[in-house]
């Protein structure tokens, strides 16, 4: 036990429920060692973007005395320690690691294919796994309302996570392409009407109506519908 490591072991201290556990010296070593041993492979994954679909695996989450980590979700889990955001820093007290599981737990929890249905992550769960430039109300809803109509297995790795907020950006930046704006859910894109669309998005910009017309998937199908109608 270490300074730097006990608010971990008293975090898998706490989580030893199995009287079994804690009822011998040798039973408490175990408890500890384990802690240990799990926070320095988390950490060092995390340091050096090593993670696999496999490892770290879920006993040593647990190990840590963090819930929420399960054969389901481990693989995306472990994708967020292999972001180039989340260094070991992020990842050196159980606490920290238990934030990234909750942050990715949400968002894996919106994605259940049916849209508006589930509370939209927020900008904190997004920063949390390492998806970076969600940082409006406005990204944060339009992305929430597209990733609730998604399923898990388009946002169980952060890349897929990232490759939907780059194009909420684009979005709000009114340069989308056909390709981003179809990944959002976004129907009626043309090679043909693309540059008119991208100009609807950009007058909606200038007037400051990002907020009330970009905020929801709904709100930029109707933007996109109407611009392409148009022509």
């Amino acid at each position: 036990v270490t300074p730097a490591n006990l608010s971990t072991v008293q975090a898998a201290l706490a989580a030893a429920t199995d009287a079994t556990q804690l009822n011998t010296q040798a039973g408490l070593q175990t408890v500890v060692s384990n802690a240990a041993n799990a926070l320095v492979a988390i950490e060092a994954a995390a340091q050096a973007n090593s993670a696999t679909a496999t490892t770290p695996s879920a006993a040593q989450y647990l190990a840590l005395g963090v819930t929420g980590v399960d054969s389901n979700n481990l693989a995306a889990i472990n994708s967020a320690l292999n972001d180039a955001d989340i260094t070991g820093t992020q990842a050196n007290t159980a606490a920290k690691v238990q934030a990234i599981v909750d942050a990715y737990n949400a968002i894996l929890t919106n994605a259940d294919g049916t849209a508006n249905n589930a509370s939209n992550p927020s900008q904190t769960n997004y920063a949390s796994i390492g998806v970076s430039g969600v940082d409006s109300a406005e990204e944060e809803g339009l992305l929430g309302d597209v990733i609730d109509a998604k399923a898990s297995t388009d946002v169980n790795t952060v890349t897929q996570v990232q490759a939907l907020a780059n194009a909420v950006q684009a979005v709000m930046n009114g340069n989308a392409t056909q390709a981003q704006l179809e990944a959002l859910g976004v129907t009626g894109v043309t090679p043909d009407n693309l540059s008119t669309v991208q100009a609807a998005l950009a007058a909606v910009i200038a007037a400051g109506n990002t907020a009330t017309q970009f905020n929801t998937q709904a709100g930029l199908q109707t933007v996109v519908s109407n611009a392409a109608n148009a022509l």
